[in-house]
């Protein structure tokens, strides 16, 4: 145990609202302010919480959001208790990815982010984030949460790509955990379309019962439904991902309709929702990603 980081040692791997360059929050930030939500504080101790997991990661070749009493770098077994070894919090989650190869994205939140599941996480109402790196053989990304901040109303839902979204990626790697193209599906790993994703609040469970992609000639495009298990009773976002990549300079209209209902609430409304999004003038090669661990 003599060997384990101190705090001080944890602090250096943090990412601190003051560095120069694009942060994993400022980012996300971005996003969220396209789709009309607030922006999350970046907070030092939040931080400390994920470079303390990072940290974890690395020295175990883990890829999991749980840590084991006993191994070296053991800083709590979820991510709530480890950010409470920080600072005080009503509650808290986490996304992070694990890459490796011979190139790194030059953002990894931004891969993160596509992938549909920890989109969703991240457009939950957070108050403060905290992010760190930890690079080694492979290069860690672990972004915290702490503190819901309920925004989103309880018959609201957000989009994205979202409406008259002009630079919409054409594609993503699937290697979601768990897989939005159902289990054991043959398209692990696949290069597919963008996934298009319908997200409410905290507490929304969103049934979607039917999803038309058209591109700009009208011509319908067919996109897998992601189906729902009954581990999926808590999650607020609804997807749907389209089998081939989207073409680029093109504009696209989506119509969903399903049912919005709440798990601490009355809500229990169907929906009906349209909108349109271009995708990208030109294409953008895909980085290479080892694995991309799921929500919690």
């Amino acid at each position: 145990m003599g060997d384990w980081p101190s705090r001080a040692a944890y602090a250096a791997l943090a990412i601190l609202p003051a560095d120069p360059v694009p942060t994993a929050i400022s980012y996300l930030n971005a996003r969220r302010a396209e789709l009309g939500l607030s922006a999350i504080a970046a907070d030092p101790l939040v931080a400390e919480a994920a470079a303390a997991h990072a940290h974890y990661l690395e020295v175990n070749r883990a890829s999991s959001h749980d840590e084991s009493a006993g191994l070296p770098g053991f800083s709590g077994t979820d991510v709530t208790t480890r950010v409470r070894q920080h600072t005080e919090t009503t509650g808290a989650s986490e996304v992070f990815a694990v890459y490796g190869g011979q190139r790194v994205p030059a953002l990894p939140i931004e891969e993160i982010f596509d992938s549909p599941y920890h989109r969703g996480a991240m457009l939950y109402d957070w108050a403060r984030a905290g992010e760190a790196v930890a690079s080694g053989d492979s290069q860690i990304t672990v972004v915290d949460f702490a503190d819901p901040k309920p925004a989103i109303g309880d018959t609201e839902l957000v989009v994205y790509p979202y409406d008259g979204q002009k630079d919409a990626p054409l594609s993503w790697q699937n290697i979601e955990q768990p897989d939005p193209m159902g289990p054991n599906s043959r398209y692990r790993g696949a290069l597919l379309g963008y996934p298009l994703t319908v997200s409410g609040g905290t507490n929304a469970h969103i049934l979607l019962e039917k999803f038309e992609l058209r591109d700009g000639r009208g011509k319908p495009v067919s996109c897998q439904i992601a189906p729902l298990t009954s581990a999926d009773t808590g999650r607020n976002t609804a997807v749907c991902t389209p089998f081939t990549p989207l073409r680029p300079g093109t504009t696209y209209t989506a119509h969903a309709t399903g049912r919005l209902t709440q798990q601490f609430g009355v809500a229990n409304a169907p929906f009906d929702v349209r909108w349109s999004f271009a995708t990208i003038a030109v294409p953008v090669q895909m980085n290479d990603v080892v694995t991309q661990a799921a929500t919690q």
